[in-house]
Parts: structure tokens; C-alpha cells; sequence
């Protein structure tokens, strides 16, 4: 028996094995396969409650990487757990459409999934769809309540968790407490946590979850939020490897706003998903986020135009108060052929010139500027401005036409402070407005990406990070940069391009000088996928680099055709190749602070004779090395990397 017909066939005995057990009754078991009949969300009704496992087959062995867990949720009129009834299915729908990203680690994606709309009523009658997707690569399901009315519901409640087994590990974020700066996803990762273990604070685990559990490879995270919806996460208690779903803190945002979703019907949550791979590879390059999100809203996208930028305050914060010093970033973003040159805080109330003389100079240049908004509004107390703007529908369309007038490119807005539906319905707000006026957007201060990028193509990167800005601060981050750098690819940038401001080679103060190596810096350009790539060192280190980096700087993409992961573990290391047109880009960086020999497989090329050009590392570790060979792709990367090192490599045809 070949293997697709062993697993068609352990399938169908499944499947045959739950009906045999409920012939002649009402059904109460059902399973959604994936298009390669390898992967499967399996629901039960039982005693009146939903609940549901995913099953994935591994070398003819099926592996439960979900075990039975709770489903269910709460309306402020009504309970739809534990008090259900089946009514109906439909017929399995096959979903099969291609669609382009702007940004991201793929430009066409394929969006090939089994979805099948499981149908209950509660002990009221009222109905509950539950919505099941099967992808090859992962599932998702959501909930939707079906039936018209124009009077406003509210959810108080989700019952949504996701059982694995302990023996695994985890690589998640705790979640931010409410503060001045907070929640803002910038906590520090774990790294291999034991599966079940609560989180240190009582705000529970952030978005995205990675685990490493049963020889499977797992992410949770959502997608497709609404305008009325709330950003979730898990709670604190994570005993026996139950992973529960919680609604924001009432103090998010200084109290302002409702924690409960509200709506008219129908209605329909986010979708919560699951990616599932025998590989980390599966997780790096999976697509379900944007696949499973609202397909674009914008008509012309022409104007849209993903870059590179100069930031000038990483170095120095005070700089945006001053147009000289701002005139030497935008000539940076000149000699570098960078697109951008982002002004940050305070430029409204700039003591030396203005933003409209600094912007006739950068269109002499051919820069595009980008400029920084305070998102509050009462739901932040930053005092930084330009502020009391973005928060405003009629103030923000005001603000955006006359940056349209002007020929600003983008806007970068932060200190959003909160996952409640008020400031998750301002980010769409936000978006939407900004694609009127043919304004890209970067959220800094903000939640996790969650599919917005591909609904509203303007949306260029979020922060929801600790990056590069920690090195100006925070002195843990400088010594373990490379532990969390590693991290971040396999969790964070996973769902969404991420705004982490790299390739820094200088020390922002000696206090808190990082100690990743130069080549480790320049990898993370590759590395890290982000629609505005903001290059954050100042001037004279770019300056200073070696020709050969410079042009590699000059050169290297945001935006990519196809990734592929080659080899690593988060915590460990990455290596992985990206592809614009007709060049691979490679790269490494190094996260366990010892040498690693690497031998990376370039089976990835097409058939032919290839340039590779390698930049890594010198001795120190702050310098480079640079050396070109010709390859194929049936040679490897060989090479030694050191403790926190990294390389990257541009591979060309002849």
C-alpha cells in the first residue's frame, strides 16, 4: 500500500470507527481533513459541549498534537456552552484562490484549504455556526452567529483553549501589563519553557505561542480581526497544558473602553489558528495568517511602495528638534539608495528650521519622508506629539490630506496601549483613512499583526516587539540579543513583517553596547522581514562599514518572492534564504553564544552555475570578511559561526 492510500485509508477507519459508534443516533463526532489528507480538526459534541482535537499523520502514525480541548462562547444575552444541539452540516467547500502580498515573506500566495460550517442551537434555539478550516499546513476555526438583527450583542466570554501534551516545549512572550508604555508585545520571550507552565504574571501569554510537542512543531496565534472585536490572548493558568483564551484588561488603555466585542448580526470572531509541521520550517513559512484574513479593500495599490529608511533618532533621540541633523539622514538615505527617511517624535515643534523646509530638501534628494504620530488620545498620557490627532476621525483626515498635499509617503503612529475593540477598530480606522490619502502606515507601541497587512495593503510593519531600540535601554536586551533575535524568526515575524529598526553595528552608550557580532547585525536585513525596513544606526557607521556592505545595504530587498528555511532551532540559531527575482538572498545568526559549524544545504537553486558572495564576520566580531566562490545546487554553505556571529550571502546567477 502506498503512503497516500495508508493514509487515506487510516482516515477513513477513523472516521468509520466514530460513526459506528453513533449509527442510528443523532451525530455527534466530526472531522475536516486537510487537501493532502494529512492533518485534520476533529470536533465532538458531547454532554451538550464542543470540543475538538487536531490530529496530524506522520510516517503513517497518527499523532494528536491537540488534545481534546473546550470550545464554546458567551453573548451578554446568551450562553453558547454546554447547552448545545446539533443541527446541521454542509457539505465539505473547497477554497482555492491566489492572491498577491505587498509585503511579506512570498508574493503570491496560494490560499488552498477544506472548510466545512458545523451548525448548533443553544437551549433558547438561537444558533451558533462553528467554522472549521483544514490547510495542509495548519487549522483554524472561528465562530459565527448567523442570524439577522440589527439590535447589538456583546461577547463576555470565550471558552476557546488549546490542550498539549507537557512533555514539550515553549517559546512564548508573557503579556504586557497596562502601564504608561504597555501592553505594547515587548516582553522578553522564554526560551524552551516546559509545556504547561503558568505565566509569571497574571496577564497570561501574548500571541503568538510556539511549541515543540510529540515530534510536531505548533503556533497558535488569530487572525482576521474585525473592527468589533478584541485582541486575545491566554490566560495565566496553563495547568495540564491547557491553554484558555482571555479577553484585554479593563486598565488597558487608562481604562478607556469596553473589554466585550460588540456587533449586530450576523457576526463573526477572529479566526483562531493553528500551524502544524513536522519542521520549524512549517512555521517559518506559512501563510495562514494572510490567508485566512479579508482580501484587500484597496482598489489602487500602485502607489504603494514597500522600502528602505533612515532613522535618525535610535542615535539620537533629540535629533527630530533639529533639521541639520535630520538633513544628514535624509543625504544618508541618499548615498545608501534608500527610499525613506523617517521623522520621529516631535518634529511639530522642531527648534532648528521645520518639517516643510526638511521636506523640500528630501524631495531634492529623491527621499520620500515619513512622519511619527502619537495614536492618543485619552487612551494613552505619552506626551510626545504630534498627538490629540490620529485618535480623531475628522482631525485625522484633516491631518492626512495635507500630508498628501505636501507629498509625505507614510506615517508611523505608536502608543496604541491596549487590545480592546475601541483601539482595535482605530488601527482600521487608521488604515483606512491613510489609503485615501495614499499614506503607507507603521504601528509602533501595538498589538500583534493579525492578517490587516493583506486586507489593508498600506499597512507596511508593526513593532510588537523588543527590538533595536532596547539597546538604547535595556541592558539584558544587549547581552541576550542574539538568544531573542533567533527567537523572533521563528514567532514574531512569523505573522507579520516586524518594525525590530536592525542592523545596528555601533554602541548607542557604552552602558548598553550590544555584543551580537557586526555580521550577526547585517544578517538580521534578511533575516527579519518588514515591509519599511528603518536601518536605526547613525550616519557615520554606515559611512564607515567596508564598500562591499555598503553595496549589500544598498541592494538588499523588504520585500521578497519566496523564503525558505534551511536549518535551526529558536534559541539556537536560523538560517534561511530569501528570493527576489532572480537572486537568493542567505543568511545566519547565532543565538546559544558558542561557535557553530554550519553546513547548509543550497538545494533550494535551480539547476546552473551560481555567484556566491559571503559577507561574515573577521575575528573580533566587529569587522567583516568578505569572499566570493562559485556554486551549485548541489553544494553547501560551509562555514564556522561565532558565538552571537552571523553571515549573510547573495547568491546570483551567471
Amino acid at each position: 500500500m502506498n503512503s497516500l492510500k495508508k493514509i487515506n485509508f487510516l482516515l477513513l477507519f477513523t472516521a468509520l470507527i466514530q460513526a459506528a459508534c453513533f449509527a442510528g443516533v443523532t451525530e455527534s463526532k466530526w472531522a475536516l481533513a486537510s487537501p493532502d489528507g494529512k492533518l485534520s480538526i476533529n470536533v465532538e459534541l458531547k454532554v451538550s459541549s464542543i470540543s475538538y482535537n487536531v490530529i496530524k499523520i506522520k510516517n503513517g502514525k497518527a499523532i494528536k498534537v491537540i488534545k481534546q480541548s473546550p470550545l464554546g462562547i458567551t453573548r451578554k444575552d446568551q450562553d453558547f456552552n454546554g447547552n448545545l444541539k446539533f443541527v446541521s452540516k454542509n457539505k465539505v467547500s473547497v477554497i482555492d484562490e491566489t492572491y498577491k502580498m505587498l509585503v511579506g515573506k512570498k508574493a503570491n500566495l496560494r490560499n488552498h484549504a477544506n472548510e466545512q460550517v458545523l451548525t448548533f442551537v443553544n437551549d433558547k434555539g438561537s444558533k451558533l455556526e462553528l467554522v472549521l478550516r483544514a490547510y495542509d499546513d495548519g487549522v483554524a476555526f472561528r465562530y459565527r452567529f448567523p442570524e439577522k438583527s440589527g439590535k447589538t450583542y456583546s461577547v463576555t466570554n470565550e471558552y476557546s483553549a488549546f490542550k498539549l501534551n507537557t512533555n514539550g516545549k515553549a517559546w512564548i512572550m508573557p503579556y504586557d501589563e497596562p502601564s504608561e508604555w504597555g501592553p505594547a508585545y515587548e516582553a522578553y520571550y522564554t526560551n524552551g519553557l516546559k509545556t504547561g507552565t503558568q505565566s509569571p504574571t497574571e496577564q497570561g501569554w501574548a500571541f503568538p505561542l510556539l511549541f515543540n510537542t510529540d515530534g510536531m512543531w505548533v503556533m497558535i496565534t488569530e487572525a482576521d480581526m474585525n473592527t468589533t472585536f478584541y485582541g486575545a490572548r491566554i490566560q495565566q493558568n496553563t495547568d495540564n497544558g491547557l491553554y484558555k483564551i482571555r479577553l484585554p484588561d479593563a486598565a488597558e488603555g487608562l481604562g478607556t473602553g469596553v473589554v466585550e466585542a460588540s456587533s449586530t448580526l450576523p457576526w463573526a470572531t477572529p479566526w483562531r489558528v493553528l500551524v502544524v509541521g513536522e519542521t520549524p520550517g512549517t512555521i517559518v513559512e506559512n501563510n495562514l495568517v494572510y490567508n485566512l484574513s479579508e482580501p484587500c479593500k484597496v482598489k489602487d495599490i500602485s502607489w504603494i511602495k514597500p522600502g528602505r529608511a533612515s532613522w535618525s533618532w535610535w542615535s539620537d533621540h533629540t535629533s527630530p528638534n533639529d533639521i541639520n541633523k535630520l538633513k544628514r539622514y535624509v543625504d544618508l538615505a541618499k548615498d545608501m539608495t534608500w527610499e525613506y527617511s523617517l521623522v520621529d517624535a516631535n518634529w511639530n515643534i522642531m527648534k532648528t528650521g521645520n518639517i516643510n523646509e526638511l521636506n523640500a530638501y528630501a524631495k531634492e534628494k529623491g527621499v520620500g519622508l515619513l512622519l511619527w504620530y502619537n495614536s492618543g488620545g485619552p487612551h494613552n498620557k505619552v506626551t510626545e506629539q504630534p498627538r490629540d490627532i490620529m485618535n480623531d476621525a475628522a482631525k485625522r483626515r484633516a491631518e492626512m490630506k495635507k500630508l498628501q498635499e505636501w507629498g509625505i509617503k507614510g506615517i508611523k503612529v505608536d502608543f496604541f496601549q491596549s487590545d480592546k475593540p475601541n483601539v482595535m477598530r482605530l488601527y482600521t480606522d487608521i488604515l483606512k483613512d491613510a489609503a485615501d490619502f495614499h499614506l503607507m502606515v507603521d504601528f509602533h507601541g501595538s498589538t500583534l499583526p493579525r492578517g490587516w497587512a493583506r486586507t489593508w495593503p498600506n499597512l507596511m510593519s508593526m513593532e510588537s516587539v523588543k527590538g533595536a531600540e532596547q539597546y538604547t535601554f535595556d541592558l539584558n536586551f544587549a547581552e541576550n540579543a542574539n538568544v531573542y533575535n533567533t527567537i523572533y524568526a521563528y514567532t514574531r515575524n512569523v505573522v507579520g513583517s516586524m518594525d525590530y529598526t536592525p542592523v545596528t553595528f555601533s554602541d548607542y552608550m557604552a552602558s548598553t553596547s550590544h555584543t551580537t557580532t557586526w555580521a550577526h547585525e547585517l544578517a538580521l536585513s534578511v533575516i527579519f522581514e518588514s515591509g519599511l525596513q528603518h536601518f536605526a544606526d547613525r550616519d557615520s557607521a554606515y559611512h564607515a562599514v567596508p564598500v562591499y556592505v555598503q553595496e549589500f545595504l544598498k541592494k538588499v530587498p523588504v520585500v521578497w518572492d519566496e523564503t525558505k528555511y534551511i536549518s535551526g532551532e529558536p534559541g539556537k540559531y536560523v538560517a534561511m534564504a530569501r528570493r527576489k527575482g532572480n537572486t537568493w538572498y542567505v543568511a545566519a545568526i547565532e543565538g546559544e553564544k558558542k561557535t557553530q559549524n554550519l553546513s547548509l544545504p543550497l538545494s533550494f537553486l535551480s539547476k546552473g552555475s551560481y555567484t556566491l558572495n559571503l559577507i561574515s564576520d573577521n575575528t573580533t566580531g566587529k569587522g567583516f570578511v568578505n569572499s566570493q566562490k562559485q556554486i551549485t545546487s548541489v553544494d553547501k554553505i560551509n562555514i564556522k559561526v561565532m558565538p552571537k556571529g552571523g553571515f549573510v550571502a547573495v547568491i546570483s546567477s551567471k
